[in-house]
């Protein structure tokens, strides 16, 4: 079993096992951990067990939905066609990350061109005062960090979040997080400043599981199934770095593919 595999394993059963706390906010019952950390290797940040049935076609559809810079309900429930439920007027998304992404990327480029050891390389993705809206962000910011490890530079980068669902949101919020990680390095090459993707760290103020999933998380703690993926991000920086929307396009294809294989879908964007 993958690393990524079992430590997100081993996260549910620390949730299910020995909560913290049994709360309910909004009325929903849920166990939780507070001020929890989560960490992957971005070069494969993609959790494959087979009891947790993933929507892979929603997972490269998100990414690419995000890195598009999109807000609208039409692109993403083409791929998930529930999530409807989460806009305030069925058109667009109140909390979405991509305008947010999109809007400060190039800023992000430009601190980490300015000085590779800057610490001021941060998109805030929050709503302040957001209100009442049923889309309120669950991610406060991404921070992004170069550093260099045995004679190479790598990029690391810590998502600060309110809250996480590690059922429901966690598998999707490594992946998303390690493809924007990876358009950030694809940019970064095509200035000059050639760097490997490293940890990416998913901090959390409230990691939980709602009772409704408790019986399916349970299932997946007893249930050892897995599919290998051959994948690297690292490996596709150089295919990519020139024409870091073609990466977009293929998530885009990926997601399309919705009868394909999970572990085929991502040999489209390879």
């Amino acid at each position: 079993m993958s690393k990524i595999n079992s430590d997100y394993r081993e996260k549910m059963k620390e949730i299910m096992k020995n909560p913290e706390y049994v709360s309910s906010p909004r009325g929903l019952k849920i166990a939780e951990v507070l001020n929890d950390s989560f960490s992957c290797d971005m070069d494969c940040p993609i959790i494959t067990l087979e009891s947790r049935n993933l929507n892979y076609s929603f997972m490269t559809g998100e990414a690419a939905w995000m890195l598009d810079g999109r807000n609208d309900v039409k692109t993403i429930s083409s791929f998930m066609k529930g999530i409807v439920r989460f806009s305030d007027d069925g058109i667009y998304f109140f909390g979405a990350y991509g305008p947010k992404i999109v809007s400060q990327l190039q800023y992000v480029l430009r601190t980490l061109k300015a000085d590779q050891d800057s610490r001021q390389a941060v998109i805030n993705i929050w709503r302040e005062s957001p209100g009442s809206s049923k889309d309120i962000p669950c991610t406060l910011s991404l921070q992004f960090l170069l550093r260099k490890s045995s004679d190479k530079l790598w990029l690391h980068t810590i998502a600060t979040m309110r809250s996480n669902d590690v059922w429901l949101g966690l598998p999707y919020d490594s992946f998303n997080f390690s493809a924007i990680s990876f358009y950030l390095a694809c940019l970064l090459r095509s200035n000059g400043v050639s760097c490997n993707l490293g940890k990416l760290t998913i901090n959390a103020g409230s990691r939980h599981v709602y009772e409704s999933d408790f019986e399916k998380v349970e299932k997946a703690l007893v249930t050892e199934d897995s599919f290998s993926l051959d994948f690297s991000f690292n490996n596709l920086i150089n295919q990519y770095y020139e024409r870091p929307d073609q990466f977009t396009e293929g998530l885009y294809e990926a997601a399309g593919s919705k009868f394909m294989l999970p572990e085929n879908k991502f040999e489209i964007i390879q």
